[in-house]
């Protein structure tokens, strides 16, 4: 009987949720994103207005307001809080020791890669997905009243229209901070030490442009989900494949480094 499979899957994802969320780290930057939450919907109150992109303005409502509440908290997440957590998951826990601690256990080295990506990916979805529920509930509450309003590539829709085109604007940025976090650990699989796997992670983002302009997507992702939701054509008219292509080749990438480590150690 092979060993490896008396340590279950629920094991593994309860093991590595309890090492990320003992981290007084982790909990400083999920206060620090929540914070800023709060600053964003001030500001929105004040200006009342947003942008699509640099060139098109928008007057906000209460119907329209959840996914421009995410553009500049898009930024913080891919040049802070993922690029910390991933650093200190992927790379903090083999950098510390406690990797080793972990694999004393018949666990394979690619499970972990995988749990750890899931548990990243959980507490990163929960924190956008309550991006989405507070923008849509401060819109409700504080903006000016609108029973209808028009929307880049849904035209003019009602409540529930808005409520869909929220979710799935907010579907494809958790997909962009998802393909994010495998980055981090194909990145902190390559560096040294926490801190240069954060800055390999921005460099990473920042390079991408430089690279193509498909990747422009870590770099300004409300921007680039406007345009693939309105179909304004350009390099953002193929985020979705490219999307799906990076998501693919992280976990293949990934799950064969970190396989590795099993026989190279």
């Amino acid at each position: 009987m092979n060993n490896k499979q008396t340590v279950g899957i629920s094991n593994l994802i309860r093991s590595e949720a309890q090492r990320v969320f003992k981290r007084r780290r982790t909990w400083a930057v999920i206060a620090v994103y929540l914070i800023f939450v709060l600053l964003e919907c001030l500001f929105l109150t004040m200006m009342n207005t947003s942008f699509y992109d640099p060139d098109h303005s928008v007057p906000l409502n209460s119907l329209n307001t959840a996914p421009f509440l995410l553009r500049e908290l898009a930024i913080l997440m891919n040049f802070v809080v993922i690029p910390m957590l991933a650093a200190d998951s992927f790379n903090g826990d083999v950098f510390s020791g406690a990797l080793r601690l972990a694999l004393i256990r018949p666990v394979s080295r690619v499970k972990m890669f995988l749990v750890k990506w899931a548990v990243l990916g959980a507490a990163v979805g929960a924190m956008t997905l309550f991006t989405w529920a507070a923008g849509t509930v401060f819109g409700r509450i504080f903006m000016p009243a609108a029973a209808e309003t028009t929307l880049m590539g849904a035209g003019t829709v009602g409540g529930l229209g808005a409520i869909g085109y929220g979710l799935g604007f907010y579907g494809l940025a958790f997909c962009i901070f998802l393909a994010l976090i495998g980055v981090g650990g194909i990145v902190s699989r390559l560096a040294p030490n926490p801190v240069l796997a954060y800055i390999g992670m921005l460099a990473v983002i920042v390079g991408g442009i430089y690279v193509s302009d498909g990747l422009a997507f870590l770099l300004s992702v409300s921007d680039s989900i406007f345009h693939f939701l309105g179909h304004t054509g350009g390099s953002d008219a193929s985020l979705g494949w490219i999307l799906c292509a990076l998501l693919a080749g992280c976990a293949i990438m990934g799950t064969w480094s970190w396989s590795r480590r099993e026989w190279m150690q």
